[in-house]
């Protein structure tokens, strides 16, 4: 496998200002993406100098599936290596599809938590 990060943790919330004033203001985090996404605003958080961040999702808003337990998001350098790897041992897996931030594919463990599993371009190579 050519994974080498976790990219983000994904956590519903329901005020997007409130959560992301909470993160920014009360745990000192930095504001790593503020942008208009095709699911509704994409803010991202994180620690200072943290590899990983979170993104924290409107529930109002939705567009990711909030019925799973956890959202996350995985880099790798191949991702059409690793989608033929992940098939080979029987997993279900997308194909890739060509994104603005890289080539993003989506998969779930044996208890459906969802991943997503991305071969960043520069825009999406935040937060590195």
């Amino acid at each position: 496998m050519n994974i080498d990060r976790i990219q983000f943790l994904t956590v519903p919330v329901s005020d997007l200002t409130e959560a992301r004033d909470f993160y920014l203001g009360k745990l000192g985090f930095d504001l790593l993406v503020d942008v208009s996404g095709p699911h509704g605003p994409f803010v991202m958080v994180g620690p200072k100098g943290a590899d990983t961040g979170l993104v924290l999702v409107d529930r109002a808003v939705g567009g990711l599936d909030h019925d799973t337990r956890v959202h996350f998001q995985l880099t790798t350098t191949d991702v059409d290596a690793d989608i033929a790897e992940l098939r080979a041992q029987g997993v279900e897996v997308g194909d890739a599809e060509e994104m603005p931030w890289g080539r993003v594919t989506s998969l779930k463990d044996p208890d459906g938590n969802a991943m997503g599993l991305l071969e960043a371009s520069g825009y999406g190579n935040w937060p590195r």
